[in-house]
């Protein structure tokens, strides 16, 4: 009995939201799979074993004429993912985008918050109805690179002694441990034990004795503080940007660095940490062999 190529795709989905996939990343890839199926459909193919290479050059080259190269590099990647789980699952013997060049992305420097930055936000947080519980978001965002869903969930239970967070909701359900400075643990603390109210909630970051703070909230408070500063607005995740830059200044490694954000990769950990020329200029001159011999 053959399977469709539609159901393979239902297998695989169901095999995503088993391995911990968010419902974002679940519904960007059945959008994706959906458009191919389509594309296929239209070209008379319904088995994976029909879908040949030719079929997958001509739709990555559809996906280039009708979309933007971010676009289509992100329509086609979980198109890609699909036919190596479907090989790695030995229904074909190899996966037919293999060879199939992906779309070219522009290089780009994606926006990184600096220390000035969050200093300015710092200060004006002083002023807000929860200045202790603003600047401790603030210090965990900028300190640990945490994702917003991260911090929204961490409990009090994992602030754990020795300067470390436990991400137990983490991306993709792999927990991980965080450190944390003694300067971004003295900001939490001081919001738990001064500031926070007095509930059985177990999260840390509350807006009120009966709500945690959400990704909505964490945005708009980023935001009013953005605007009150004068600022351009950062999202939570140019804080996560922004840690990784400073880490790999202030001379951490790109290993460390990849535990640290919970990354699978090296590749998603380097689109973070894109350095600029002026840092490139700081490392070397730091790093260079030519310093240790003699003038």
């Amino acid at each position: 009995m053959h399977f469709t190529l539609r159901q393979h795709t239902q297998d695989f989905l169901m095999h995503c939201r088993q391995k911990g996939h968010t419902k974002g990343t679940l519904a960007a890839y059945k959008v994706s799979l959906d458009k191919f199926l389509t594309y296929a459909d239209e070209a008379g193919v319904t088995r994976a074993e029909d879908v040949t290479r030719q079929l997958m050059r001509s739709y990555a080259n559809h996906l280039s004429e009708v979309l933007s190269p971010g676009a289509a590099h992100a329509r086609l990647r979980p198109v890609k993912t699909f036919f190596l789980w479907l090989e790695a699952d030995e229904v074909l013997e190899k996966s037919p985008m293999r060879r199939v060049p992906m779309p070219k992305l522009p290089h780009k420097i994606l926006p990184a918050i600096d220390a000035e930055q969050v200093q300015q936000l710092m200060d004006t947080a002083r002023g807000t109805r929860h200045p202790l519980r603003d600047r401790a978001v603030l210090a965990v965002l900028f300190d640990t690179g945490v994702r917003v869903s991260e911090l929204c969930g961490l409990q009090l239970e994992d602030v754990q002694t020795g300067g470390r967070l436990h991400i137990r909701n983490a991306k993709g359900g792999r927990g991980r441990i965080v450190p944390i400075s003694r300067a971004g643990l003295r900001h939490l603390t001081r919001y738990i034990n001064t500031e926070r109210p007095e509930t059985r909630l177990p999260e840390v970051f509350l807006a009120n004795d009966e709500t945690p703070l959400n990704r909505d909230s964490v945005k708009q408070m980023l935001e009013r503080l953005c605007r009150s500063a004068g600022l351009p607005v950062f999202t939570p995740h140019t804080f996560r940007r922004g840690f990784a830059v400073n880490y790999l200044r202030n001379s951490g490694d790109v290993f460390s660095l990849q535990r640290i954000l919970g990354h699978t990769t090296l590749e998603m950990t380097n689109r973070y940490a894109v350095l600029q020329d002026e840092d490139l200029k700081d490392v070397h001159r730091r790093a260079s062999p030519m310093s240790a011999l003699k003038r």
